[in-house]
């Protein structure tokens, strides 16, 4: 009986294990950028604020859920325990975009405010910027 007691625990440990396992592989090891991947719509971050801005329901149908590929001026960076949010907005503009990208993608010494880069990012929609979330750089 003690034998088919250990043998019992054993397998709900290693069950146990094994799901935790499959549960981080699937989940937490997803894309943490589009890196890899096309971008959709090429658009200059002014553009894009001022598609939602003027028709945010006609904004939402064309670019939510796509990878689109911006080109800004930073105007300012921040930083959290799991993200780096890069805001790009013109100085006078009220609304911009921001871009969030994942610590394992980039580094907060990558950005700097007033730097010119290209970045892609998949459109969430707009809540006051227009949001891209899994951002990368682009070379």
């Amino acid at each position: 009986m003690k034998i088919r007691n250990r043998l019992i625990i054993i397998s709900v440990v290693v069950a146990v294990i094994a799901v935790f396992l499959v549960w981080k592989w699937v989940f937490k090891q997803a894309d943490s950028s589009v890196a890899g991947k096309k971008a959709e719509v090429e658009i200059a971050a002014p553009a894009l604020v001022k598609a939602f801005e003027t028709n945010e329901n006609s904004a939402n149908q064309k670019y939510n859920g796509k990878i689109l590929l911006v080109s800004v001026i930073i105007s300012d960076v921040k930083e959290d325990p799991q993200f780096i949010s890069v805001y790009l907005k013109d100085t006078d503009a009220t609304s911009g975009v921001m871009c969030s990208f994942d610590k394992g993608v980039v580094k907060l010494k990558d950005f700097k405010s007033g730097q010119k880069i290209k970045l892609k990012g998949i459109c969430t929609g707009y809540l006051m910027d227009a949001v891209l979330n899994k951002c990368a750089l682009e070379l």
